[in-house]
């Protein structure tokens, strides 16, 4: 393996192209020698953000162009995947995960709280040119820390 390998792609926002984008990410990580369970995690982070730019970037009758650019980055320790869109924010309509602002069943919201259980460090940006997430795992398998009992 080079010290750095990186590939960056873009994609129709587009429901019917989720799967084909994480088959995209999981081939790209298994020709680079990603452990099962590290490609595993990135991808369930990486589906949760893209399916975030398919049903909240873009509204209806969106001007021009409604992509999804994936930028994936992998070294000796690290695999950094960046989902990005030029779309707009969409502020949850709620923080509470059990309720939306009107008192009904949430149906969305857990998607941060997923992407977070699965890689190592999740970063989003959003302003005026759209929104970025960036998921990072280390190689080495899940080592993130684990609370001491006691």
């Amino acid at each position: 393996m080079d010290a750095v390998e990186f590939e960056r792609t873009s994609y129709p926002a587009e429901a019917g192209e989720s799967a084909r984008i994480r088959e995209d990410l999981r081939g790209w990580m298994d020709a680079s020698g990603v452990s099962a369970d590290v490609a595993h995690g990135v991808v369930l982070a990486a589906s949760e953000a893209i399916d975030n730019v398919i049903a909240h970037a873009y509204p209806a009758g969106a001007l021009g162009p409604t992509t999804i650019d994936l930028t994936m980055v992998l070294d000796e320790t690290d695999v950094v995947v960046t989902i990005a869109d030029h779309g707009q924010w969409a502020e949850p309509t709620s923080t509470d995960l059990e309720h939306d602002a009107s008192g009904h069943p949430a149906r969305h919201g857990r998607g941060i709280i997923l992407m977070n259980s699965h890689v190592d460090e999740v970063a989003i940006h959003h302003d005026s040119q759209g929104t970025s997430v960036l998921l990072r795992s280390r190689r080495a398998g899940d080592t993130r820390a684990v609370p001491e009992p006691g």
